[in-house]
């Protein structure tokens, strides 16, 4: 800082040290404020062989005190800012945004140099302030849109302290100064008003006034938007069947692939409908009603052996069987099922509800299970055949299994077996008393009376009890087999095999099991149904159990068959077994000298022969008849406890 004393001017100096002149006046100048011209320099020492510096004496002109606190001046007259720079600016930079910049009569827009002594003219951006709109109806009335100007009143002021540094930057200094509204600014009651005469009467959005007032500039604002409608819910279809199947509705029937069929139970549920809802009209600004969608409902429509719940929305199925879906609303449980060619290979194995026709044969190792009737119009070949309610093979039978009301063939079989073994548990059970109570056995306990009877006049009564236990066992999940009737016995089998006749207790529990066979036996009943039947023309090797009535067109030969209900064979009967329930025709029986023809009757039933050949074995009941010669009109019957044969001798060749 220069000081002055009596006139003179002090010079600050300062003693400095560079690689160049240039250097230490370009780097002092800019440290110092000055510019490169105010600086003077006293060379000291130059560069030598010790030291590659300049070693100078720096000396500056110290400005005046007076000069420092001089400031730029800015005049305003009410329409322009007068601006004066102070000494020390040397560059001014307009401000295009805050208003024009003018030097010497020139508008200036770059930056440019000043000298002592000019003036800048400034006239500032000054906005009167405008808010308007223009409201426009969009899409036919749904929304009207407001389409905003909005200058905020104001203008540009210049700072009162102006700077003395090399560069006036305008933008620095100048400020905006909000002024009062004045007559172009609508108000909010201009805008109901507007709206009001574009007749809009719905859909005015809350807090409209507060987004005009936010846009700056150019802007949209929604003021007003229609209510549109809310669309409907259209009913909907749960389907559980699959795609819609074409269907001969003449015929009544379905041609289809084992392996492809899909069953149902009673009671299932094939399809479901969802209710729909209507839709809810809208409105638009003008308050004209917006109509919704109509509701797309549907009805179920309902072929055979289905019907539709209590709330009409679903379908449910009548009866076991193949559910089809004919079309998207249509449905029906096919509880026929029809195989126009051969069960083979190609085709599997058929298990079906209902009843099944095969329009051909039924191939070896192939089965046919049927809750209802099997019908076959070929020949069965090395197969097995089961249904509930009767078979008819138009054809031959050869070397399959067919059973007939299995349920009926069970516990018929059951109920023979368990009234066997009562009947003679309890006539044992009598003999060891009668025994006990005899002279001779005062000596022997009870458990060994039992031993003695069993082993002279009952040995197959241990046989008969393993058998059926077998027998219950691999049917108890059968309902009518009891946890009680597999106790008794099991509880038979352990008193009468082995030492179990010899064990103290054996004849109190056996007296129990007797009377819970006894009342077991009078508490099952068999009803076999009417028309159960196994209708066939020929049969050969096979297996045959029915629960209904036997009827063959032809012959059987060494086939094992047995029938709960009556038996009637037009042809030959040779080798094999018949055991029936009910009466028995046959218009020949016998012949084979190899093996031996068994038929077993019922005591209560009739045995018709018109020609029987020697070596036949016919049991009626327990007693055995063997026919040695051949006869004609043989039959066989039980008439007051006895049983009666009567017989024709053929007379010899």
């Amino acid at each position: 800082m220069a000081i002055i004393e009596s006139g003179v001017i002090n010079m600050p100096e300062k003693v400095v040290q560079a690689d160049s002149l240039e250097e230490i006046k370009e780097e002092w100048a800019l440290k110092l404020k000055l510019l490169p011209e105010d600086l003077t320099l006293e060379v000291i020492d130059k560069p030598s062989f010790f030291s590659r510096q300049w070693k100078v004496r720096l000396i500056w002109r110290d400005q005046p005190q007076s000069s420092l606190l001089d400031p730029s001046q800015a005049i305003w007259d009410g329409t322009k800012y007068l601006i004066i720079p102070s000494d020390g600016v040397k560059t001014f930079i307009p401000y295009q945004q805050a208003g024009e910049v003018w030097l010497n009569g020139v508008l200036q827009s770059e930056p440019f140099k000043v000298n002592l002594g000019d003036q800048v003219e400034f006239y500032p951006l000054v906005q009167k302030g405008l808010l308007v709109w223009e409201l426009d109806v969009r899409f036919q009335g749904l929304s009207i849109v407001a389409k905003v100007k909005h200058e905020q009143p104001g203008r540009y002021v210049l700072a009162k302290d102006l700077p003395t540094e090399a560069e006036l930057d305008l933008a620095q200094y100048v400020s905006w100064e909000s002024l009062p509204s004045q007559e172009g600014m609508w108000d909010e009651a201009r805008l109901h008003a507007d709206l009001q005469h574009l007749k809009v009467v719905h859909g005015k959005r809350q807090g409209i006034w507060a987004e005009i007032m936010a846009v700056k500039g150019l802007g949209e604002v929604v003021v007003a938007e229609a209510t549109l409608p809310v669309a409907p819910i259209h009913s909907q279809l749960i389907d559980f069947v699959g795609d819609p199947q074409g269907l001969c509705l003449e015929e009544q029937k379905i041609d289809f692939f084992a392996s492809r069929v899909k069953l149902v139970e009673e009671g299932a549920i094939l399809a479901r409908k969802i209710p729909g809802s209507p839709g809810v009209p809208g409105k638009d600004v003008f308050g004209r009603i917006l109509p919704a969608s109509v509701n797309k409902d549907f009805q179920f429509r309902l072929k055979k052996n289905v019907h539709l719940s209590e709330d009409e929305l679903e379908v449910i199925a009548d009866c076991a069987g193949q559910p089809l879906r004919l079309d998207d609303r249509t449905y029906l449980v096919e509880n026929v099922y029809i195989l126009d060619k051969d069960v083979d290979l190609s085709t599997g194995s058929i298990e079906f509800p209902g009843d099944v026709y095969v329009n051909g044969n039924v191939q070896e190792g192939l089965r046919i299970f049927a809750g209802g009737k099997i019908e076959v119009r070929g020949s069965v070949s090395h197969a097995e055949l089961r249904s509930e309610k009767g078979t008819k093979i138009h054809q031959n039978l050869l070397g399959g299994k067919v059973v007939i009301g299995d349920k009926f063939v069970f516990r018929s079989e059951l109920l023979r077996l368990v009234s066997e073994l009562r009947d003679q548990l309890s006539i044992c059970l009598r003999r060891t008393e009668e025994l006990i109570k005899s002279p001779g056995a005062m000596n022997l306990k009870p458990g060994q009376c039992l031993k003695l009877i069993m082993e002279k006049q009952f040995h197959q009564l241990p046989k008969l009890s393993n058998q059926v236990e077998k027998f219950v066992l691999e049917n108890k999940d059968d309902e009518v087999i009891t946890k009680g009737l597999i106790v008794s016995i099991r509880s038979a089998k352990h008193f009468l095999t082995g030492l179990g006749p010899l064990d103290p207790q054996s004849i109190p529990f056996l007296q129990r099991v007797s009377q819970a066979l006894v009342q077991f036996a009078e508490n099952l009943t068999v009803e076999i149904p009417e028309k159960l039947s196994f209708v066939v023309r020929y049969v050969q090797g096979s297996t045959i159990e029915c629960g209904g009535s036997f009827e063959c067109q032809k012959g059987t030969y060494n086939s094992d068959i047995r029938v709960e209900g009556d038996v009637s064979i037009e042809g030959v009967c040779r080798g094999g077994k018949i055991i029936a329930g009910g009466q028995v025709r046959i218009h020949e029986l016998g012949g084979s000298e190899v093996s031996s023809t068994f038929v077993q009757i019922s005591p209560n039933s009739h045995l018709y022969v018109d020609y029987c050949h020697a070596n036949v074995i016919i049991a009626v009941g327990k007693e055995i008849i063997r026919i040695e010669e051949a006869y004609r009109k043989l039959e066989i019957y039980r008439e007051k406890g006895r049983v009666e044969v009567e017989k024709v001798r053929v007379n010899p060749l």
